[in-house]
């Protein structure tokens, strides 16, 4: 039988939902090889590679008369060729052509009637490097065992260079409406709830409405909105601009252990330096009270509370957590140390989305868990903060995409609506890295606020010792 939408991801496609900029999650990955790329043996590897996520070879089936909610159902007419597409840089084929192109990439609609993904492979980069952008709808990551597409397709060794032969998938038959109509009438019958569910716009109402009761009881006000506030909200999306940036994660090591604090204090921390320095350059006054409120998911562990090794856990949770970024302090060590200050003495809201254990999943996890935390920061009204920062440590170690070397990862993150700027980094193999989205007009210079990270990382390493 096919497996109906969970309340929240049937939220997640509400109105023209599918479409929205805000309700998928990006990532970029540059992947090096010692020959020419065989486009033809990178389709035979993601092919390979969707038989251990079979969601992605399903699309949507509406109820008739809208009587319950939709249900996954396996796509008959799956093309792979669809979804995976290929693109080239022009000349020189630098990093910033590179975000240029995800950005207008990032703004393409997916297809409703079809699975909610997309890969595009991007020639044209230096040195024969592959750019992979895949893009995932958030409602593809309900459930425990769900994992983004970036995930999926990295694995923890080499791709033999020999093509394998790929078992043809066939797809399950869909029920047809009749059967549908009839589970969905038991549905009502068993969850009477099921009628409130089942009406979009209500439902919709009540979900906004609790997230408003929820998030004032929850989140701390700290200033009326209006005046810096406003640099990061918009009315009208007019599309979006993509920044990358990166720095060595060693430095923010060694910041920390001086500091005596978290590397994500200092990840937070060299941000907030960045964005001071944007904001005073774009001839905004900035007061040493100045904050910005910024939504930052983090991991939470659900069951096994107490133990102190999250690996015995059976499940964790991404929930979010309001930290004022000190945007109006001069001093990088007193913006270090309020950082700090408030990420240990956090308590998260109610509001968060479950996941698998994170000490338990497999492979490249930063991708999952950037689009966890995204649908976490959607659950919560956007009033309540002025940016979302979501930063998710990866492996230390190389890892691989099809028979080629992972070599750079930029998350780019979902522009939530009415926010103007969206911040994610991910930690791998030594380097952090920085991908930022903002609305093309709100933000139209993005790309400066990844040039200025390095200067505030040595403003931090500035006040060591």
């Amino acid at each position: 039988m096919a497996t109906r939408l969970a309340t929240a991801d049937a939220d997640l496609l509400l109105g023209d939902a599918a479409r929205s900029r805000s309700r998928h999650s990006c990532s970029l990955a540059l992947v090096a090889r010692d020959e020419p790329w065989d486009i033809d043996r990178v389709m035979e590897f993601v092919d390979a590679r969707l038989a251990d996520a079979p969601r992605y070879r399903q699309r949507i089936r509406h109820i008739p008369f809208s009587l319950a909610r939709a249900v996954w159902v396996d796509d008959p007419d799956f093309d792979l060729s669809f979804h995976v597409r290929r693109s080239a840089l022009p000349a020189p084929g630098g990093m910033r052509q590179l975000a240029d192109l995800v950005a207008r990439l990032v703004d393409r609609p997916l297809e409703a009637d079809r699975p909610l993904w997309e890969l595009y492979l991007i020639e044209g980069l230096p040195d024969g490097r592959l750019a992979i952008l895949t893009k995932t709808h958030h409602a593809l990551l309900g459930g425990p065992h769900a994992v983004d597409l970036a995930q999926v397709l990295v694995t923890d060794e080499r791709a033999s260079a020999d093509v394998d032969e790929v078992a043809t998938w066939t797809p399950v038959p869909a029920p047809g409406d009749g059967v549908l109509v009839l589970d969905a009438l038991m549905t009502i019958a068993t969850d009477p709830l099921e009628l409130v569910r089942r009406s979009a716009r209500l439902a919709h109402a009540l979900e906004r409405a609790t997230r408003g009761l929820v998030g004032a009881a929850n989140l701390s006000v700290l200033r009326p909105a209006g005046g810096l506030a406003e640099m990061f909200r918009t009315t009208r999306p007019r599309g979006s601009r993509v920044g990358l940036a990166s720095f060595p994660l060693a430095q923010a090591r060694e910041i920390a252990r001086e500091h005596s604090c978290k590397v994500n204090d200092v990840v937070l921390a060299v941000l907030c330096g960045a964005l001071r320095s944007w904001i005073l350059s774009s001839g905004h006054p900035l007061s040493t009270s100045d904050t910005l409120r910024a939504i930052v998911p983090m991991a939470v562990t659900s069951e096994a509370d107490g133990s102190e090794n999250q690996s015995e856990a059976t499940s964790a949770e991404i929930a979010s957590a309001l930290i004022g970024m000190p945007v109006g302090e001069p001093n990088p060590r007193m913006r270090l140390a309020q950082i700090a200050r408030e990420t240990a003495t956090q308590r998260h809201p109610r509001e968060a989305v479950g996941a698998k254990s994170l000490a338990r999943l497999s492979g490249f996890a930063p991708p999952t868990l950037h689009a966890l935390a995204s649908r976490a920061a959607i659950m919560l009204p956007s009033e309540s903060y002025d940016l979302v920062v979501t930063n998710a440590p990866g492996p230390q170690r190389k890892v691989f995409w099809g028979d080629g070397e992972l070599v750079e990862v930029y998350p780019v993150p979902a522009l939530l609506e009415g926010q103007a700027l969206a911040v994610s980094m991910s930690s791998y193999a030594g380097t952090v890295y920085c991908g930022f989205t903002s609305d093309r007009q709100a933000v139209p210079d993005v790309e400066e606020i990844g040039e200025l990270i390095s200067s505030a990382l040595d403003e931090l390493t500035g006040t060591a010792g």
